[in-house]
C-alpha cells in the first residue's frame, strides 16, 4: 500500500486566558478538541473550565471558558473530567465544583457554548466528583467512575442518563467495606458494555477486575483476578474483533519501603477471560510517578497508538516529564516510541504530558494535553506522521521496539530490483505478523505491509520511483533494517 506523508506540528496554541491548557483530548472527525483548565483575566481571577476546538493543521476555530452559574471554582483533571462527543450533535463534558459535594455534566453546540447542564449529588463525603469520560448511547449516556461513600471508601458506580443527562437509573457496583472504583468503560455491541477496574485490599495488595453489564445495569458476567497479578492494575480496556480484551495496566513489579514500583503493561484476555499474554515495558517508577497512557486508540492500520506521559534523565539525578507516544501491535509488540518536549522554555526545557490521543484520517496521529513549568500552564498539541515523524528527515530505529536480530541470516533479494523483493529468514516467528516499512531518504513512510512471518516472504512494493529506500521489518519483539535500491 502506497502512503502520502502530512507535515507535523508541534505547538502550543495561543492562550486566551492566564493558565489555560489541556489535560484531556479528543479527535472529532479531523477536528481537535481539547478540554483542560484555566483562570479569567479578570482580577478575580476565577478558575473555570477551559475547551478549543482546532482544525487538522492546528488552526483554532472555536473556544470557550465556562464558569459555574454559582460562582464556585469549576475543576478536572486527568483522572477526573472528561470530554465526549454527544449523540445529538457537539460535545459534553463532565467536571466537578470543587466547593460542592457533586459532579457537574455539560452539554455544549458544535460552536463550544453551552446548552445545558447537570448537577448530581450522591454522597456525603468530598470524593464525589471522580466521574471520568461519557460514553455514547443512542439516546443519552453512559456516567461511570468511583464516588466516595459515608464510610470514606470509594465504590464505582454507573449511571445511565439520557440525551439532556437525567438519571435513567444509577447503581453501585462495588465492595462497601474496600477502597474500590472503575477506571474505564467500552461498548462491546449495542446491548453490552465491559467496565474494568482496581479494588485495593490493603497498602500494597490490590486486584483487578472487569465486568460485563447490559444497557439496564445488569452484570452479564464478571472477572476478578488474583491479588497483585502478572496481568496488573487495569486502567484502560479496548475489546478486539475475535471477543476478546486487549489490556492496558499497570504491573506491581515491588514494594521499596513504603513505595509501589510499577511497570506499563500490555496484556490479551480471551473471550472466556483466560490471560493469552502478558508483556511489561518502559521504565519502572513509583505508582505516584505516573508513568502511565491517558488515552489509547486503534488506528486504521490494525495497530494501537497510546499517548501520555514518562520522565527522562536531567542531570544531577533529576528527572523531567515528558510527552510519551508509543505505537503497538496486536501482540502487544512495540512498534515504535516517542519521548517529545514542549516546544516552550529557555535553557531548560519545560515539562509536559499528552491527556488524548487519536488518528486524523490522513493517518496522522494527534496528541494534546498540558505543558507546565511550576505554576504556569499552557496548552500542548502534537501531530506526528504514522511512524511517529514530526518532520523528515526521521530517525527511523526507537531502542523501545526490541534488539536487532543479531547473529540472523537475513537477506533482501534482488537488490537492486523494481520493487518486487524476496526476505529470506530462516529464523522467523513463524505465525506471527511481520510489520514490514520502506522509508525513503529523508525517513518518510512510503509503503508498508504486515505479512505473515515465514522463513521465506515476497514483498511487493511495485510502484516505487527509483532510489533509495531504507527496510524496516519487526516482528516477536525483534527487528531488522536493510538497504534497499528500487531501479
Amino acid at each position: 500500500m502506497l502512503l502520502t506523508s502530512q507535515p507535523g506540528f508541534n505547538l502550543t496554541p495561543p492562550q486566551e486566558y492566564p493558565r489555560a491548557h489541556f489535560r484531556n483530548m479528543i479527535l472529532d472527525n479531523d477536528t481537535i478538541v481539547g478540554y483542560g483548565m484555566a483562570f479569567s483575566d479578570t482580577t478575580d481571577w476565577e478558575q473555570g473550565l477551559y475547551i478549543a476546538k482546532f482544525d487538522s493543521a492546528g488552526i483554532l476555530l472555536a473556544s470557550n471558558f465556562i464558569q459555574d452559574t454559582m460562582g464556585r471554582i469549576l475543576s478536572m483533571d486527568q483522572h477526573y473530567g472528561r470530554v465526549s462527543k454527544a449523540t445529538n450533535g457537539g460535545y459534553v463534558l463532565t467536571a466537578a465544583p470543587t466547593t460542592g459535594k457533586s459532579a457537574l455534566f455539560f452539554k455544549l453546540n458544535s460552536n463550544l457554548e453551552v446548552e445545558f447542564f447537570q448537577e448530581y449529588t450522591d454522597t456525603v463525603n468530598l470524593g464525589h466528583y471522580n466521574y471520568k469520560d461519557p460514553v455514547e448511547l443512542e439516546d443519552g449516556y453512559l456516567l461511570y467512575g468511583q464516588i466516595q461513600r459515608p464510610n470514606y471508601f470509594s465504590d464505582p458506580f454507573i449511571r445511565r442518563v439520557d440525551n439532556y443527562g437525567n438519571t435513567v437509573w444509577f447503581n453501585f457496583y462495588g465492595d462497601y467495606s474496600l477502597e474500590d472504583g472503575f477506571l474505564d468503560i467500552k461498548l462491546i455491541n449495542d446491548s453490552i458494555f465491559v467496565v474494568v477496574g482496581v479494588g485495593i485490599i490493603d497498602a500494597g495488595n490490590a486486584y483487578s477486575f472487569l465486568k460485563f453489564i447490559d444497557l439496564d445495569g445488569n452484570i452479564i458476567k464478571e472477572w476478578q483476578s488474583d491479588n497483585n497479578p502478572e496481568i496488573g492494575f487495569f486502567r484502560k480496556v479496548l475489546p478486539t474483533t475475535n471477543g476478546g480484551l486487549m489490556i492496558f495496566s499497570q504491573y506491581q513489579v515491588e514494594i521499596v519501603w513504603s513505595t509501589i514500583i510499577v511497570q506499563p503493561t500490555l496484556a490479551k484476555l480471551d473471550s472466556n477471560f483466560q490471560v493469552q499474554w502478558v508483556k511489561h515495558f518502559g521504565k519502572a517508577a513509583s505508582l505516584n510517578a505516573r508513568i502511565s497512557f491517558n488515552g489509547i486508540e486503534p488506528t486504521a492500520d490494525g495497530n494501537y497508538i497510546a499517548g501520555g506521559e514518562t520522565t527522562v534523565p536531567e542531570g544531577n539525578g533529576n528527572t523531567r516529564r515528558v510527552g510519551w507516544l508509543y505505537k503497538f501491535s496486536p501482540q502487544g509488540d512495540s512498534i515504535w516510541s516517542k519521548h517529545l518536549n514542549p516546544p516552550v522554555g529557555a535553557e531548560s526545557p519545560i515539562r509536559g504530558y499528552f491527556g488524548g490521543v487519536g488518528e486524523l484520517s490522513s493517518g496522522s496521529i494527534v496528541a494534546g494535553g498540558a505543558a507546565y513549568e511550576g505554576n504556569e500552564f499552557y496548552p500542548w498539541l502534537v501531530k506526528v506522521d504514522a511512524n511517529g515523524c514530526l518532520e523528515s528527515p526521521c530517525p527511523v530505529l526507537n531502542s523501545i521496539a526490541g534488539p536487532v536480530a543479531e547473529g540472523e541470516d537475513i537477506r533482501l533479494f534482488p537488490n537492486p530490483g523494481n520493487g518486487r523483493f524476496r526476505l529470506s529468514w530462516e529464523q522467523a516467528p513463524t505465525g506471527r505478523r511481520a510489520l514490514c516499512t520502506l522509508f525513503d531518504a529523508q525517513g518518510r513512510t512510503v509503503w508498508r505491509a504486515e505479512p505473515r512471518a515465514e522463513p521465506e516472504m515476497e514483498l511487493d512494493a511495485a510502484g516505487l520511483p527509483p532510489g533509495f529506500y531504507m527496510l524496516e521489518v519487526r516482528a516477536a519483539g525483534r527487528r531488522w533494517v536493510g538497504k534497499v535500491v528500487v531501479e
